[in-house]
């Protein structure tokens, strides 16, 4: 039996509970099997296929020495890895950020914000290429021309959300890495992706959620990392604001609260596992001290009307027709400053037509 089939039969065959699976593994790369099952071979054969299509795609099982030694204090780690792309990030200092799928405006810009800087830090960014937060984190870490890791709730050969695909080829053209614990061929599942989380947790050394309401499945993420001996910590928003609650929640629990970037790396630089490879990427340890809420400066001269509605906006959203009422202009006088504030990189549109001052950034 090849390597790689002793390998997916371990982590695959449903004719074992995966509880025993998880035991036989601990015995050895030796344990007695059962015969591969039909789907196994089929997974199999699969498998094969995929990794021949390119140079940069690999498998790491659980007895390998390439395997991520982050992993192997989970419950339950993953027997098997797919990756497509830097198989040393494996084993590279990370940072993890998720955060809400439903993000707002602001949200979105931090995750870009604090993903560039951490890359440019040079720390990987690990995320689950998901909506929202997880997907602006990826973007923020090529912004800065760093390494980023996705974890999939699918096959490495499969995107979620489709929309995603060009950002899942860059991260691998540009020197990341996609990874899933599933074989070529497997479909997106709601179970899967509370589990990639865990793996999330795993390879990073301190995560940071950016945005989450109070159910959201980041904190399941952090509650891992927590459990798992890394730094959490969590950015605060409005107090009026459902996808700012679930971080609030964490920081009165315990978490940090982080402002600026290289608050999370000091933490993270304090329990760095030896093992860990930093040699890879730049080594530029410089402060990371970026502000995320700061007003944003701009040589345009502002008229009068467009100062008097920049002034009025704060950060927590306001409705048109409300800061209408405050300014005592005309709802569409309001929008049409508003409009003009967001050209200029001043304010951002939310949902159901609120607005808020622009973060900095952008």
């Amino acid at each position: 039996m090849s390597e790689l089939l002793n390998a997916m039969n371990l982590a695959y065959n449903t004719t074992i509970k995966a509880r025993a699976r998880y035991q036989l593994a601990l015995q050895g790369p030796h344990s007695s099997l059962p015969a591969p099952c039909e789907a196994v071979r089929l997974w199999h054969a699969l498998a094969n296929t995929w990794l021949l299509q390119s140079h940069k795609r690999f498998w790491v099982g659980i007895h390998s020495p390439a395997y991520p030694q982050g992993l192997l204090s989970l419950k339950d780690p993953p027997l098997i890895l797919f990756g497509d792309g830097r198989q040393d990030l494996l084993r590279t200092r990370g940072i993890a950020m998720v955060g809400s799928r439903n993000a707002t405006r602001a949200g979105l810009g931090n995750a870009q914000g604090f993903g560039k800087a951490f890359a440019q830090a040079g720390w990987v960014v690990v995320s689950g290429l998901a909506e929202g937060i997880d997907g602006a984190a990826h973007a923020g870490a090529l912004e800065a021309q760093g390494a980023t890791i996705a974890v999939l709730g699918c096959g490495p050969d499969e995107i979620y959300p489709s929309h995603h695909a060009g950002l899942k080829i860059q991260i691998v053209e540009q020197g990341g890495l996609v990874l899933s614990e599933y074989p070529p061929g497997t479909a997106p599942q709601a179970g899967f992706f509370p589990r990639r989380n865990r793996i999330i947790a795993g390879l990073a050394d301190a995560l940071l959620v950016v945005e989450a309401a109070m159910r959201s499945g980041s904190l399941i993420t952090a509650r891992v990392a927590s459990e798992l001996g890394r730094p959490v910590g969590a950015i605060p928003g409005s107090i009026h604001s459902s996808q700012s609650k679930g971080c609030h929640d964490m920081i009165k629990k315990g978490a940090l609260l982080i402002e600026t970037a290289q608050e999370l790396l000091e933490e993270a630089k304090a329990s760095l596992p030896e093992y860990k490879i930093a040699s890879v990427l730049q080594e530029d340890d410089s402060d990371c001290h970026i502000e995320m809420n700061y007003n944003m400066d701009t040589d345009t001269e502002l008229d009068e009307e467009l100062g008097r509605v920049l002034k009025q906006l704060g950060h927590d959203p306001v409705h048109t027709d409300t800061l209408a009422q405050q300014l005592g202009l005309g709802t569409e006088d309001t929008l049409a400053a508003l409009t003009e504030l967001e050209l200029l990189g001043l304010a951002l549109a939310e949902s159901g037509n609120r607005w808020v001052r622009a973060n900095g950034v952008f």
